[in-house]
């Protein structure tokens, strides 16, 4: 798989409302690690045809040749999410919004900080997020092109990026900072996160503000 990876500009209404909700959550320590079969689902039908690959290809750099490969490449990516790392929700004819976003999350944090995640800690990094937004009017009430839209946009860049982190390793410094820095992009634009203030542990997603983690403040 080549994995070249370009910066992802497109950004709906339902990507902004969730940026807000998690800013909002990681500022005021409100992502709670405590998950349960009781969290809500962020749940969807997948869509006849998918929609971001062309979306992301628009704003690839190049003629309409680099364009194509480029849309090609984020379709391969996307069946990759689903056969592969989501291959039981495919199988049960779904989406996961909520497995998503951390899927994403966890990766590009790992590009930035090779941090290895853990299946554990990727199940409470899904849990918080579930938490935070699966009562938010901003879901319940989101548009279902949106809300696809933006799980194959989180899908795409999450394999997208885990995959390049782990080319980029082979191939040296310069290698690591591109891929580095298209990470940090994918994080502030489509979730509004402070991608080198995040951590994941096993207590799931924190983020460090003047050296303390959300978690540490609130002990305190």
């Amino acid at each position: 798989m080549n994995t070249k990876t370009t910066p992802a500009q497109d950004s709906d209404e339902l990507s902004r409302d969730i940026a807000r909700l998690l800013q909002q959550a990681l500022a005021k320590a409100l992502l709670p690690a405590d998950g349960g079969d009781d969290l809500p689902a962020l749940t969807i039908e997948p869509a006849a045809q998918a929609m971001a690959p062309a979306q992301l290809a628009r704003t690839h750099p190049g003629g309409p040749k680099s364009r194509r490969d480029a849309e090609a490449l984020y379709h391969r990516c996307l069946k990759h999410y689903r056969e592969v790392v989501r291959a039981d929700d495919t199988a049960l004819g779904i989406d996961d919004m909520g497995a998503a976003m951390a899927y994403f999350v966890a990766a590009n944090v790992y590009a930035l900080k090779d941090t290895p995640v853990t299946p554990a800690m990727l199940l409470r990094v899904e849990q918080q997020l579930r938490s935070v937004i699966g009562h938010s009017p901003e879901w319940v009430n989101g548009d279902a092109r949106d809300k696809q839209s933006l799980f194959e946009q989180l899908a795409i860049l999450g394999v997208l990026v885990g995959e390049s982190a782990a080319q980029a390793k082979r191939e040296g410094p310069a290698a690591v900072a591109n891929v580095q820095r298209a990470a940090r992009g994918y994080l502030s634009r489509l979730l509004g996160l402070n991608a080198d203030a995040l951590t994941i542990d096993a207590d799931g997603l924190d983020i460090e503000i003047d050296g303390e983690t959300n978690s540490d403040m609130a002990a305190a």
